[in-house]
């Protein structure tokens, strides 16, 4: 099934500055706010590679960048392979809460082998904003967020082993986040890993533009490459299903422009007052809150349901999606994606209306990945994202 394979990885040599001064959020979560502040915050964050101000041509910039932070040993190019072991702990609520993912490359598999799972659709801009940057680069900037089954633990178990006892290679901290990271290039325990993802599929959790890129620059530039040339794998974080720290939220949507809102809700749904003090407890599928007022969607028992996909039919993001914001998009409304619920909210304050949506769990992801289908674009939100510039992989 899976292939994964060891490598070397380009990480921040000794600097000046706490490690953590130097990562950025993956680009898909950087505004022009968030990009300004990063780029104040050093000359060598890595948002300037990762997600490049658009001056002039910001993908040769970001190449620039990148090769003269290597020239000048900013960043370093480890002297042996490994596997990179992320320990990443933050905090939900009151609690703190600690994910561990394993940094590795991923060999690419289209998605008819059913062997490395999508289960979001994309956005064709995107994708070719992250090619452009891959072909200026040879570079995976950051990495496919993707996770396996380990129900025995058989795969956790064993990496846990290999780092008990031992101190970090690297640490950061950003805000309230921390991060450890092991370089493991015992070929025990890589031979281990690879061996335990081999009897299993990956399904890609957050990345998939990323995924995809890497594919279309493998068609592009992989004629005549070796089987096992760096082209053909991708930079991934590998998480278990059964991981005590995977988080999934939803991602609301924003409505600004909403004359075709109430058509559409009138059509398929039906609305119930609800408090909103309730609906952390019961976990609504879908909430429309406006003007203060909280209605509980419900969908009508006859309902026309023909234009859902049966996969995810019962699915409150693919109902919302298909049968309520379809229409809004085409009658020229603006929406918005956000998954800070608050944020979502907050947004109403000013004449929006948040359309909130309960998470998918990891069962009905993989379950929707099996079954070849796709959910709409920005049904998952993976939380927190993996920080860019932690482990880089480049292609040379």
């Amino acid at each position: 099934m899976a292939d994964v394979a060891s490598f070397r990885a380009l990480r921040y040599s000794e600097q000046p500055e706490p490690l953590g001064d130097l990562l950025c959020p993956p680009y898909d979560v950087i505004g022009p706010e968030d990009r300004d502040r990063l780029y104040g915050q050093s000359p060598h964050n890595f948002v300037r590679v990762e997600f490049p101000k658009p001056n002039g041509d910001p993908y040769a910039g970001a190449a620039a960048d990148l090769a003269d932070w290597r020239l000048r040993g900013v960043m370093k190019r480890d002297a042996a392979a490994a596997i990179y072991v992320h320990d990443h702990e933050f905090s939900v609520g009151k609690a703190r809460v600690r994910r561990r993912g394993i940094h590795c490359a991923l060999r690419l598999h289209r998605p008819e082998e059913g062997i490395v799972m999508p289960h979001e659709l994309t956005f064709p801009k995107a994708k070719e904003d992250r090619l452009a940057l891959l072909r200026a680069t040879r570079t995976n900037t950051s990495a496919i967020f993707g996770v396996f089954e380990d129900t025995r633990g058989e795969i956790a178990g064993g990496i846990s082993r290999h780092i008990e006892g031992t101190r970090p290679t690297a640490e950061a901290t950003v805000g309230d986040q921390q991060h450890r990271i092991w370089a493991v290039g015992d070929r025990l325990a890589i031979g281990e890993f690879r061996d335990g993802l081999a009897k299993r599929r990956v399904y890609i959790a957050d990345g998939h533009h990323r995924y995809e890129t890497a594919l279309a620059y493998l068609d592009e530039r992989g004629a005549g490459a070796s089987p096992d040339a760096p082209i053909g794998y991708v930079l991934a974080y590998l998480c278990a299903t059964d991981d005590p720290g995977l988080r999934i939220f939803a991602t609301h949507r924003v409505v600004r422009g909403n004359g075709a809102l109430d058509r559409a809700i009138d059509r398929h749904f039906e609305r119930a007052p609800i408090d909103a003090g309730a609906i952390g407890d019961i976990q609504p599928g879908i909430v429309v809150v406006r003007d203060g007022r909280y209605e509980q969607l419900t969908l009508k028992a006859d309902a026309d349901v023909a234009s859902v996909r049966p996969a995810w039919r019962e699915l409150p993001v693919a109902q919302a999606e298909e049968l309520l914001l379809r229409d809004v998009r085409e009658a020229g409304a603006e929406i918005a994606y956000e998954h800070d619920t608050k944020a979502a909210l907050a947004a109403t304050e000013t004449g929006a209306t948040a359309v909130l949506l309960r998470a998918v769990d990891p069962e009905t992801l993989r379950r929707v990945a099996d079954a070849g289908e796709r959910l709409p674009q920005k049904t998952t939100y993976f939380y927190p994202k993996v920080p860019a510039g932690l482990v880089v992989r480049p292609l040379d």
